[in-house]
This record gives C-alpha cells, sequence and structure tokens, in this order.
C-alpha cells in the first residue's frame, strides 16, 4: 500500500501548476485526477490507515486542484434569490455540511461572528446537500452574513455541483475563493471540540480554529 502511496502522490506532483493563460475549472481538474486517487484513498481507509488518507487528499488538493478557477455555479439560498459564484464582488469563504450530520458545538455560532467581522471582504456561504425541506430547522441558526444554501440530487440543476464537490471531496468541507474565484485552499475539518465543553469554550476554540485559517487564506488573496 505504501509503494502505490507515493507511487500516486508522485503522479500527482508531476504536472503540480496549471498555466495562467488558459483557465482550468475546479470541476476538470477532478475529473481528471479523481479515479486514482479515490482508487487509493478507499484502500487506505479500509485499512483504517487514516493518515494516509489525508495525505492523499492534501496531495490531490495541493498539486491539481489549487489554483483552478471555481466553477460558476448557481446555489439556491434558503428564503433568498438564487446566488452566481462569479456575480460575488469579494473573495468566499465555502463550508459543506449535511443536515443529518452533528454539528460540532459552538461551530455556528463560531461562523457568525467571523462572518459579521469579515463582511467587507469575505462572503460566507454555507452548502447543505439537502433538500430545501430538510434544513429549515438548521438553516436560521445562521445569521444575515451568511448565505445559506442547498443543494441535492433530486433537483436536476443541482447534478454539476453535487458530482464535482459532494461525491469527490466529501464533508464538511472547507473551500477558499479569491475574488477572481481562483481556487485558494480546500480541506477537511480537522477540529472537533470535546462534547462536554462549555459552550463559551468551544464558541472561543472553534472561532480560533476558523479564524486562523481564513486570515491564512486572505493573505494569499493580497
Amino acid at each position: 500500500m505504501r509503494s502505490f502511496l507515493y507511487t500516486l502522490i508522485l503522479f500527482l506532483s508531476l504536472t503540480t501548476s496549471y498555466s495562467q493563460d488558459k483557465i482550468t475549472y475546479l470541476s476538470d481538474a477532478i475529473k481528471e485526477n479523481i479515479n486514482p486517487y479515490k482508487k487509493a484513498s478507499n484502500k487506505a481507509y479500509e485499512k483504517r490507515e487514516i493518515e494516509e488518507g489525508k495525505i492523499l487528499f492534501d496531495s490531490l488538493v495541493k498539486n491539481k486542484l489549487i489554483g483552478t478557477k471555481f466553477d460558476d455555479f448557481n446555489l439556491k439560498v434558503y428564503k433568498d434569490k438564487n446566488v452566481k459564484i462569479n456575480r460575488i464582488q469579494k473573495s468566499v469563504f465555502i463550508i459543506t455540511y449535511a443536515s443529518w450530520c452533528v454539528i460540532p458545538k459552538g461551530e455556528i455560532p463560531a461562523l457568525n461572528i467571523l462572518a459579521k467581522e469579515h463582511r467587507d471582504d469575505l462572503q460566507f456561504i454555507v452548502v447543505f446537500w439537502d433538500k430545501k425541506k430538510d434544513i429549515k430547522n438548521i438553516a436560521n441558526k445562521f445569521n444575515e452574513h451568511i448565505k445559506v444554501c442547498y443543494a441535492n440530487e433530486y433537483y436536476s440543476k443541482d447534478s454539476h455541483i453535487v458530482a464535482t464537490i459532494k461525491h469527490t471531496l466529501g464533508f464538511p468541507t472547507s473551500i477558499f475563493l479569491d475574488e477572481d474565484k481562483n481556487v485558494i485552499a480546500i480541506k477537511h475539518f480537522n477540529y472537533k471540540t470535546k462534547i462536554k465543553a462549555p459552550i463559551k469554550e468551544a464558541i472561543t476554540n472553534s472561532y480560533n480554529y476558523f479564524s486562523k485559517d481564513i486570515n491564512e487564506n486572505l493573505v494569499k488573496t493580497l
């Protein structure tokens, strides 16, 4: 397994950067590189080699997905008009969830605080891989500075974003885009708050985790 792992990582790193003269969309980059990644990743997780699975994902992101153009998805916003990614005139921070997954304690309040603090330079978008009715109870927990969206296989117009993001990158996942909608960062969350942690502590820890990530990525956009 390790021999195959390092062979794949070497393969992913051979053609790292995309030409600035040619636009490569995220969906195309994923299509070109996802099969060998999935094969190795599935083997790693079947054998409970979690760290190797993480290494594979990070290698795919770093060598093949960073620098691509985010597709101009048309997102359905809960209780608001649809939004097209390219019409957002600032950097974008996207987080994907599913309503049936338990969001860690303190995470939503922390994101609400951060979205308010960065309302002038960053658009927060939360995407639930659900039908509209499934997010009714959780959507209202996010404040007005966060666009709560939803996409699902049962909606015909969602097939592209579901295939590109949900079925390949998994969730919960964060995606950071610069003002031109180039992909700056993609990561799986590795932060987990303690179940019995006091709510203030949980909010602070979650705030610090996301704040560090956001500020580091904002610097990359300058």
